[in-house]
């Protein structure tokens, strides 16, 4: 991280612009000034995303070699999650079982840019408890399908796409309406199933990062930004007027291919139920599981929560 002195000479001197009230703060306000200079000040241009039908492997490695988003039908025709993920099926199956939740400030994740997200473990009958009665619980449920409740997995399919990746992961979504994510990023590619109700996306590419005020690369959340695309502040984020985010509605049964680095903010617009498979392969896998070793080691997001339970699935008394 550069200086505070060396970044404040750079904006006084001229070299870099200040970029508003939110501008050079760090390195990483620094690195990305640096980047908008190489540009020349120009943005990436906006980009339209195609819908098709279930395409080939073939086909679907020429929107992933490009690094484009595709929305693609028919891929969780089959999926038994499409008639067993109703909130009345998830109590019966799971109404006893841990599930891990993130805090919501009226429907907004919680976020700190020093700790990162911070889990906390609940009964899942609890949860739906709040859900049943049309209620925006103070949570949402984003649940390590694989490890906490591995029975999720039996109601989806895994997509040929991915299915021989080195490295794979996946998370269950469960939401009221009106709950939100803020603008972040994943390394990982993502293919994202919806599957009960409404989400929107606002959409942006990776070459639009100089632009996006992202937290400093040593903060609890490098890949979040502190710009709102969904309530623009342009007077404190004024870089952000040059860029316009892609927007769109996923409808039960679409699924959303997001490449590597896309920056995505999401809100629930009803209630809405999702699952999603992340994966890398070759040097991509590799910085995927070196972000993973960090998270680990500095207990950040589900690492922090599963570090302190006694026994993974164990109903809190």
């Amino acid at each position: 991280m550069a200086p505070d002195g060396e970044v404040d000479q750079a904006v006084v001197g001229g070299r870099l612009p200040a970029g508003g009230a939110d501008g050079i703060r760090s390195g990483r306000d620094l690195f990305d000034a640096l980047v908008r200079i190489i540009h020349r000040g120009r943005p990436p241009r906006p980009l339209a995303i195609e819908r098709i039908a279930r395409p080939s492997i073939e086909r679907f490695e020429v929107y992933r070699k490009r690094s484009v988003p595709v929305l693609i039908d028919g891929l969780s025709a089959d999926w038994p999650a499409r008639s067993n993920w109703s909130l009345a099926r998830l109590r019966e199956r799971f109404a006893d079982r841990l599930i891990s939740v993130i805090p919501t400030r009226q429907g907004r994740l919680c976020t700190d840019v020093d700790t990162g997200v911070a889990f906390r473990a609940m009964r899942f009958g609890d949860y739906l408890d709040v859900l049943e009665r049309g209620e925006r619980p103070d949570s949402y449920l984003i649940e390590p399908g694989n490890n906490w409740i591995p029975e999720l997995s039996d109601d989806v399919r895994v997509p040929e796409y991915c299915r021989n990746a080195a490295w794979r992961n996946t998370r269950f979504w469960l939401s009221a309406a009106n709950t939100s994510a803020p603008l972040h990023r994943d390394v990982a590619e993502n293919l994202f199933f919806q599957i009960v109700g409404r989400k929107r996306f606002f959409l942006y590419p990776p070459a639009a990062s100089p632009w996006l005020y992202s937290n400093p690369f040593r903060s609890g959340l490098p890949n979040y930004s502190r710009f709102d695309a969904e309530a623009p502040d342009y007077d404190r984020f004024p870089l952000s007027r040059e860029v316009r985010p892609i927007e769109m509605v996923l409808h039960p049964g679409d699924a959303l291919y997001l490449p590597s680095r896309w920056w995505h903010q999401t809100r629930s617009l009803e209630l809405s139920a999702s699952y999603n498979f992340w994966w890398a392969d070759g040097a991509l896998a590799l910085m995927v599981r070196a972000a993973e070793f960090v998270k680990r080691k500095r207990g950040l997001e589900i690492y922090g929560l599963e570090s302190r339970l006694p026994v993974r699935g164990a109903v809190p008394q």
